[in-house]
């Protein structure tokens, strides 16, 4: 099992692969993060952090998104926003705080969940999905390819927006695949 080190970028939302998420960065050290990772070309984690927990890792959570940066621009108050796009799952091995308080971690990957063709019995959760984008104009202009056919890719965008806990959140991100995501997601909206 290789591990890899990543900076680590603490949220109350998650990012998952193939998902994409618009950032404020404020803090100094999270200025540096996005210096050091743009210059090594390396990306950073994504994860989440739970209030209710109190674990190896105090209140961060387990497993994590690897995600790249997309897009740099500076926000209307000044600060520097970007935008950014998840590719791996990894799980954290350790974590190591350095003096400005940014977090690194060792890491190792999981595979993401494999790409599975909706069903007919599936396709309304894409459609609701779909709604909500175009309700919202923010988190839709994220996507210029959105993958509905993907029952994968529609189940990883409900995590990403339902209010389910963290810890809720984790044990499906611990699955080999969307299946668990689906069967929890036609229980909340049945047809």
């Amino acid at each position: 099992m290789q591990t890899t080190q990543l900076a680590l970028l603490p949220l109350t939302s998650h990012i998952l692969p193939h998902g994409r998420l618009p950032l404020r960065i404020i803090e100094e050290r999270y200025i540096r993060m996005i210096k050091e990772s743009t210059k090594a070309m390396s990306g950073f984690g994504v994860v989440m952090i739970d209030p209710n927990q109190n674990g190896p890792f105090g209140r961060i959570s387990s497993i994590g998104t690897h995600v790249e940066i997309i897009d740099f621009y500076t926000l209307d108050d000044g600060f520097l926003g970007i935008n950014v796009e998840g590719s791996r799952r990894f799980i954290i091995d350790d974590i190591t705080t350095e003096s400005d308080g940014l977090k690194k971690a060792n890491v190792h990957y999981i595979s993401n969940w494999p790409d599975q063709k909706i069903t007919p019995k599936e396709y309304y959760l894409a459609e609701k999905l779909e709604e909500i984008y175009f309700q919202h104009a923010d988190i839709n202009q994220l996507y210029t390819l959105k993958e509905m056919a993907n029952i994968s890719w529609v189940s990883q965008r409900w995590i990403e927006l339902l209010p389910l806990s963290v810890s809720e959140k984790q044990l499906l991100l611990q699955q080999p695949d969307c299946n668990s995501t689906v069967a929890i997601l036609k229980e909340l909206m049945p047809i």
